[in-house]
């Protein structure tokens, strides 16, 4: 399913970006969309990106309506957008087409540019040498960054700490499962605070994981959780749109239940995922807008979490009579934001 709503998105973006090389929006319905403001096919002077004027790009490796990881940063642009602030948004760019729209959106003045997949890395730094006084950013999570390049974590593992409250109180078997795109260490120290946190109401809980090796690769993640569901695995987390929404998949059809993956993507099975682990971006977003502004973006790793407002769990709606989310939640919630409880960072 994400596998064909991509490809058709990409088929879009190419036609697009021939006729127009500065509008970079793949999708004529995405609302987040906003054609750059030069004019022509020229590059825009170097004086532009010192503008008072902040620009804004996002590039996403998918969709703008999966429900979770692009959604998401869609979402926090618009509301930038909602602010005055000029953006753009560029979607399904695959990896080896990044370079060129990264090179397209500098040209043409942005000052900060979001690159929000962990697989842009490498075509980030390559460009921000072309472009020092461009402002980077990339969804590395490693702390990797550069004068001109800034990285951004996604401590999930906080959100997924409190997914495994509820894991613990839901599985009867007290055997949970993780899938991971890939096994990074974002994605492993999900599945490891998942379990850190089932134990502290479950103290047999165990965890089984694995990684599937594509973000967006349905069916093989459905497989891979069935697998699991035959050992015993009866909740899941996911690292990945691909993997949770094979996991809920997978859950549909054993039983068990699921997570979202930052974002609400109960409606794909109201009656398996019982919680949403959310990432509010929008915070995240001002914060590279005022760095920029004030100079200090060089060299940032921004870590914010749920103290910050920008990682959260919700319980879903179809659960909503089965936990008590005030009892639930809200204690654990209260003590990661304060700092009385810190997580366990497990990243390999």
């Amino acid at each position: 399913m994400v596998s064909k709503v991509l490809a058709s998105l990409e088929r879009s973006l190419a036609s697009v970006l021939v006729a127009a090389p500065l509008l970079l929006a793949a999708c004529n319905s995405a609302p987040t969309t906003q054609t750059p403001t030069t004019t022509g096919s020229s590059p825009v002077s170097s004086a532009a990106v010192n503008s008072n004027a902040p620009k804004f790009a996002l590039i996403i490796n998918g969709p703008p309506t999966d429900k979770s990881w692009n959604q998401k940063a869609v979402e926090a642009t618009q509301a930038l957008k909602a602010k005055g602030i000029d953006t753009a948004v560029s979607e399904s760019v695959s990896p080896a087409d990044v370079e060129r729209v990264l090179r397209q959106y500098a040209e043409a003045g942005y000052t900060t540019i979001v690159a929000h997949s962990f697989n842009y890395g490498d075509a980030v730094f390559k460009v921000a040498k072309e472009f020092p006084k461009v402002n980077f950013a990339w969804a590395g999570g490693v702390n990797k960054v550069a004068a001109n390049v800034a990285d951004y974590d996604q401590p999930f593992y906080e959100g997924a700490y409190m997914v495994g409250v509820i894991g613990g109180k839901l599985s009867k078997t007290g055997k949970l499962g993780a899938l991971y795109g890939f096994d990074i260490p974002v994605c492993h120290a999900m599945g490891e605070a998942m379990l850190a946190g089932a134990k502290t109401v479950r103290p047999d809980a165990t965890l089984t994981s694995s990684a599937v090796g594509n973000w967006d690769d349905v069916a093989k993640a459905k497989e891979a959780a069935l697998s699991q569901a035959e050992t015993g695995v009866d909740f899941w987390i996911g690292c990945g749109q691909g993997p949770t929404i094979g996991q809920i998949e997978a859950a549909k059809e054993k039983g068990g239940y699921t997570t979202s993956y930052v974002g609400d993507m109960s409606s794909l099975g109201p009656q398996v995922v019982a919680s949403n682990l959310i990432w509010n971006m929008e915070p995240l977003f001002n914060r590279m807008l005022d760095d920029t502004k004030a100079g200090k973006f060089a060299n940032q790793f921004y870590k914010l979490g749920v103290a910050d407002g920008v990682i959260d769990v919700e319980v879903a709606p179809a659960f909503q009579d089965k936990l008590d989310a005030k009892a639930t939640l809200e204690p654990t919630r209260a003590k990661i934001a304060s700092g009385e409880l810190k997580v366990p960072f497990v990243p390999k």
